[in-house]
């Protein structure tokens, strides 16, 4: 690929592009080297080290206080070229790729949609928070919701290669916003919801919200499906913005919807779904725990149509789905006598709610939550989330959870101040010993912030700990 080509404008010097590398660590003689300032404040530093190490040409946006190189291309989205050029040099993809975005839901949405694909009888992965599941055999993981446009390709030519016919991803609002998934021919992409996150990177709820939109808008090719949930208000733009870039669109929605998916009862077995599409309208048990499951099952089933699975098919698979790691996860212990414990990723303040609220109609005795907020991150959530916690938990431990480079009793603070009457326990470990150790046997703990996450982030060192194990471990030790 020419230069010229590649950023699609005339230069002096149109160099055939052999490699494009966004780590200047990786830089070799006669590479392009492509930067985006927003991933990092050394960006000037990193441009030195790349020209340093032989690079021919930089690609970047304007953020330079001193001269700027004499081999550069300035683009307010410069990933769109390392995304483009990543694309044409790992040509192959699975035939369906499915993507699924929105604040909340992406992770659970993508394992549904794997599942379902892969019930079927067909080859199928997924990629995103969790890493990479090739059918149901973890593989690897790579550190971000979205791979960096290298890595992603690589992942999707090998698994067209082995004959994989379906992908789902997760979608992130940085990886559209830095223009990484330019170049996946995305069969399908739903979108779940939008609520405040990641305002530190966006800076505005419109800019966070025009961030999802590109996917629709500019990264989908005219043609594919656009899947949509429209039980949620911030989703009703994105129905003209599909429309008007070409897309076929797929409603979901407990009403109102193409396709309807509707929690009609919780028992021991899971929830009882009602599901209407076309001509079928059916009533299944589906073995996975929360309110909340009904728009991710939504979502994911709209993907599956989208990819060529059928109905009858979907129906048939929905009982045999699993719950995601770490999401929504229920602790089963042999002990009849002890609570309920259920562990999930939420670590926003919808998705707070939304766990809170999905967990309620299942508590006969007290509904309690022990939770944290992540240092170096969105501070505003912290007071919105002990007001959550208040208002919907019978009883609440506000402990740390990656703290990272943060005073860890600050953050709590910060909590506590809206979570009047909750217990402020530091020490993670001591604050689940303490809610499980209190809870009664017709109560429900819920655990959250971390998830599947392994390991406590506190001044740059990694501890392990996963709330599963220790849980699983307290009420083995309480028992």
């Amino acid at each position: 690929m020419k230069l010229s080509a590649l950023i699609g404008a005339p230069v002096a010097n149109d160099i055939e592009v052999t490699r494009a590398v966004d780590d200047s660590r990786l830089v070799e003689a006669g590479d392009i080297f492509i930067i985006d300032s927003r991933q990092g404040p050394e960006a000037e530093t990193y441009v030195k080290m790349a020209l340093q190490r032989g690079a021919a040409y930089i690609i970047s946006d304007d953020f330079y206080k001193g001269d700027k190189p004499a081999n550069l291309f300035l683009s307010d989205r410069p990933g769109i070229y390392m995304a483009k050029w990543a694309a044409q040099h790992w040509p192959h993809q699975p035939q369906y790729v499915m993507g699924v975005t929105g604040t909340n839901g992406k992770t659970s949405t993508a394992w549904f949609a794997r599942e379902l694909a892969m019930l079927a009888g067909n080859k199928a992965a997924s990629l995103g928070t969790l890493g990479l599941y090739e059918n149901a055999d973890y593989k690897e993981y790579f550190g971000f919701t979205s791979p960096r446009p290298a890595k992603l390709h690589t992942m999707l030519d090998d698994l067209a290669k082995r004959d994989f016919s379906h992908v789902a991803m997760e979608v992130s609002s940085h990886a559209l916003e830095l223009g990484r998934m330019e170049g996946v021919n995305f069969a399908a992409a739903a979108f779940t919801n939008l609520t405040q996150d990641h305002l530190d990177f966006h800076g505005s709820m419109e800019g966070y919200f025009q961030a999802k939109a590109r996917l629709f808008s500019e990264v989908m090719k005219p043609g594919s499906t656009a899947v949509i949930n429209v039980g949620r208000l911030e989703s009703m733009p994105l129905l003209a913005t599909a429309k008007g870039a070409g897309l076929n669109v797929l409603t979901y929605g407990s009403a109102n919807a193409e396709l309807v998916v509707r929690i009609k009862n919780f028992s021991a077995a899971g929830m009882d779904v009602e599901i209407k599409y076309n001509h079928w309208n059916e009533l299944v048990t589906v073995p996975l725990v929360g309110l909340f499951q009904g728009e991710n099952l939504g979502a994911a089933i709209g993907l599956a149509l989208s990819a060529n699975i059928g109905m009858d098919s979907i129906l048939q698979n929905l009982p045999k789905l699993t719950a995601v790691p770490g999401r929504m996860e229920a602790i089963v212990t042999p002990n009849t006598k002890q609570p309920t414990v259920v562990v999930d990723y939420a670590h926003t303040p919808d998705a707070l709610k939304s766990a809170l609220e999905s967990l309620r109609p299942q508590v006969k005795g007290k509904l309690w939550v022990v939770f944290g907020c992540g240092g170096n991150r969105d501070k505003t959530k912290r007071p919105l989330m002990g007001k959550i916690s208040k208002d919907l938990a019978d009883r609440v431990v506000v402990t740390d959870d990656n703290p990272r480079f943060e005073e860890p009793d600050v953050i709590r603070g910060e909590i506590m101040a809206a979570a009047t009457g909750a217990e402020n326990i530091g020490d993670r470990r001591k604050a689940i010993e303490y809610a499980l150790s209190h809870a009664a046997s017709d109560d429900v703990v819920l655990i959250t912030g971390k998830g599947p996450e392994s390991g406590q982030i506190v001044k740059g060192v990694t501890t392990p700990f996963d709330d599963r194990e220790v849980a699983r471990e307290i009420l083995e030790h309480l028992a």
